[in-house]
C-alpha cells in the first residue's frame, strides 16, 4: 500500500494525503481523520522516514554527548536521573534521543559522533578542551550545553551557580565551628590524576564544575580568617564511593587532624563516610561530611548526607525542551536553575577537645 493509492481510493490528490502526515495544520480536522481512518484500515504505516527526512531536512532525534563509558548512563544516579528528564520530555515531543558516549581513550572518529544524524546536541557536562566539541560545534545544529562549558557560540545553557552551591557548604561547615577542614574532588580535568592536589592546579582545571567548587570552598574559608592553603585537598580517581572512599582515606591518613569534609560530589561523599569508618571515625561526631547534588542515596545512607540540592530531573527536561525549541528555530537563552542546603546527619559540630 503507497500514499498515492490511498489518493486514488479517496479520491484525493497525493500531496493531500502526504498533508495529513507532514502538514496537518493545511486541511480540515475532518478531512484529515478521514484520511488516517483509511490509511489504518488498510494498514498504511506513513510516509518513508528516509524519504521525510531528505524533504524537511530534519532527523527526529537529538544527541546527548557525554565523556564517560555507556554505563554510566545507567549507573552514576546524577546522569540517571539527568536522563529522566530528558527522555521523558523527548518522549513526549515524540523525538528519538541518541546517545554519544566519548569516553577517555577513544578516539573522536571512532566514536558514534561523525555519523551521528541528529538535529541537535545536548553536552552534558564536557571539559572545555575536550575534542568532540569541535565536530558538534561545526555541525551547524542547535547545542545545548548543560553545566560545562560556558560559551557563547553554543545555542544555550543549562546549569547552576555552582560557586553559590559550594559557598554555602563550606559556611555550613565553618558555623558549626569546624576549623580543620579537608576536601575531596572529582577529577580536575580530562583524565584523572589521583592523590594531592597543589592549589596552583586549581585555576589551570580543565573541569569548570569542579574548579568552581574547589574555588568557592578555599574562599570561603579564607574569608572566615583561615589559612586556605593548609586545607589538604586530594583527587579521586572517578565519581563513584570507591574512589572516593580511596581519596578520603589518603586525605585522612595525612591529615588526621580534618574534622570536616566538603566533598565536590554526593558520590565522592558516601566514599568518605565509609573511609571515615574504615579508619575508625564516627560520623558526625568525629567527622562531618558536606556533599552536593542530592542524589537519591543521599537521603537512605547511614547516615543521611548533609549536601546541597539541585534539581537533577528538571535539569533534564528543561536542556531536552530548549533543544527542541532551538531546533525550531527559537533563540538561545541561559538557564540558571535553584540550589539549596540541605542538612542532614552526616553534619555536627566538632567533637570538644
Amino acid at each position: 500500500m503507497t500514499l498515492q493509492r490511498i489518493a486514488d481510493h479517496l479520491g484525493v490528490s497525493r500531496t493531500t494525503v502526504s498533508n495529513a502526515y507532514n502538514r496537518p495544520d493545511q486541511l480540515t480536522a475532518e478531512l484529515r481523520d478521514r484520511i488516517l481512518a483509511e490509511a489504518e484500515r488498510v494498514g498504511y504505516l506513513g510516509p518513508n522516514p528516509a524519504g521525510r527526512m531528505l524533504r524537511t531536512g530534519r532527523r527526529n532525534a537529538l544527541g546527548l554527548l557525554f565523556t564517560e563509558d555507556l554505563h554510566f548512563v545507567f549507573g552514576d544516579p546524577v546522569m540517571s536521573a539527568f536522563m529522566e528528564g530528558v527522555a521523558e520530555t523527548a518522549a513526549h515531543s515524540g523525538t528519538g534521543l541518541t546517545l554519544l558516549p566519548v569516553p577517555a581513550g577513544l578516539p573522536v572518529a571512532e566514536s558514534a559522533i561523525p555519523t551521528a544524524a541528529v538535529d541537535g546536541y545536548i553536552v552534558f557536562s564536557v571539559a572545555a578542551e575536550h575534542p568532540a566539541l569541535a565536530p558538534i560545534v561545526s555541525s551547524g545544529v542547535p547545542v545545548i550545553v548543560v553545566d560545562e562549558p560556558s560559551r557563547d557560540d553554543l545555542a544555550g545553557f543549562v546549569g547552576i551557580d555552582d560557586r553559590a552551591g559550594a559557598t554555602l557548604a563550606a559556611h555550613h561547615l565553618l558555623s558549626l565551628g569546624h576549623q580543620r577542614l579537608g576536601i575531596v574532588t572529582s577529577r580536575l580535568g580530562l583524565r584523572a590524576r589521583p592523590g594531592r592536589v597543589d592549589r596552583s592546579e586549581i585555576a589551570r582545571a580543565d573541569v569548570r564544575v569542579a574548579r568552581v567548587r574547589l574555588t568557592a570552598y578555599l574562599d570561603a574559608i579564607a574569608a572566615a580568617d583561615l589559612d586556605p592553603d593548609a586545607v589538604p585537598i586530594f583527587e579521586a580517581s572517578g565519581n563513584d564511593p570507591d574512589a572516593g572512599r580511596v581519596a578520603a582515606t589518603d586525605l585522612l591518613t595525612t591529615a588526621p587532624e580534618v574534622t570536616g569534609l566538603l566533598c565536590v560530589t554526593d558520590q565522592i561523599a558516601i566514599g568518605a563516610v565509609q573511609a571515615a569508618a574504615v579508619s575508625g571515625r564516627s560520623v558526625p561526631d568525629d567527622l562531618s561530611v558536606v556533599g552536593f547534588d542530592d542524589i537519591p542515596r543521599a537521603t537512605t545512607w547511614d547516615p543521611p548526607l548533609t549536601t546541597i540540592r539541585q534539581p537533577l530531573v528538571d535539569k533534564g527536561r528543561i536542556a531536552a525542551r530548549m533543544l527542541l525549541d532551538a531546533t525550531a528555530g527559537q533563540p538561545p537563552r541561559r538557564t540558571i536553575l535553584p540550589i539549596g542546603l540541605v542538612e542532614r546527619a552526616s553534619t555536627g559540630p566538632p567533637r570538644r577537645g
